[in-house]
């Protein structure tokens, strides 16, 4: 099990790749964080696939905060939600925050996606940076919480005990994800890493990639045919198209990856499963 915290000289090598120089604990500092991370740390299941594929056993899969920070300084790697999400928060931890880390609903959905909650000066904030959400957004048992951002206006509105909706302005679908605002251990959301490479795993059966470019959010999925990129601002959605030839280098070129752990990941997911 990883520590809670990151070493200070790993710290202040990830502050210096994030270009983010953080001294205090503050929400405009944390807002900055988010801000940094969204942009250089993609949400991608290329790393996970690879992993799993070269990695026999389930409990050895996991990328801790350590190796995660390691790759995305090396390669331009990611993750998804689980392990970004620790990540993320390791590296609040050894700035100073306080807070914890959440494992919630997407609709009928349970306990598929990660999020933090962050304590400052007696409020809680939303921090969720595989959405992403793009700031830290407070929120109350007693009253609907809302805050603007350069892409979505965000809502948070309390539906039960400890139980929330977080929704979003300028998408079709305004409801993002049920907030269940209940502390996970960390080693019990450790075993939910690790889980998350079994068989029922997310997102080990398509390749994923989404990342905030020139303040557009860029996204692929490799199960949707035609392959195409998506972009999305605050006018809309756009397509480009992409034929199979040139997918890994186009991938490669517009989320900043390696493109030989693109065609691995893309051959992993293509090859038939063994009898």
């Amino acid at each position: 099990m990883p520590n809670q915290s990151l070493q200070g000289s790993t710290t202040d090598d990830i502050l210096q790749f994030l270009g983010c120089q953080v001294k205090t604990a503050t929400l405009r500092n944390l807002n900055r964080l988010i801000h940094a991370y969204i942009r250089k740390v993609p949400w991608e299941s290329v790393s996970r696939i690879i992993k799993r594929q070269t990695i026999t056993a389930t409990a050895d899969c996991p990328r801790w905060p350590e190796e995660f920070w390691s790759d995305a300084r090396q390669y331009g790697l990611g993750g998804t939600c689980f392990e970004s999400s620790l990540a993320f928060y390791s590296l609040l931890i050894s700035l100073g925050y306080r807070g914890y880390l959440t494992v919630n609903d997407m609709g009928e959905s349970q306990s598929c996606h990660a999020a933090i909650v962050i304590l400052i000066k007696g409020h809680k904030y939303l921090v969720d940076i595989t959405i992403p959400v793009h700031k830290a957004v407070r929120f109350a048992p007693d009253q609907i919480t809302r805050q603007a951002s350069l892409f979505h206006n965000y809502a948070i509105r309390p539906v039960g005990p400890n139980t929330y909706h977080v929704e979003r302005s300028r998408h079709p679908q305004r409801y993002i994800f049920t907030l269940i605002d209940v502390p996970v251990r960390l080693p019990d959301y450790c075993i939910r890493v690790e889980k998350d490479y079994s068989p029922a795993g997310f997102f080990l059966d398509r390749v994923v990639m989404a990342k905030i470019i020139d303040d557009r959010t860029w996204r692929f999925f490799s199960d949707q045919r035609p392959y195409k990129l998506e972009y999305f601002d605050r006018d809309g959605k756009y397509e480009m198209f992409v034929s199979n030839e040139h997918l890994t280098r186009a991938l490669a070129e517009k989320f900043n990856l390696p493109e030989d752990k693109i065609w691995t990941a893309l051959s992993v997911i293509q090859s038939p499963s063994p009898n």
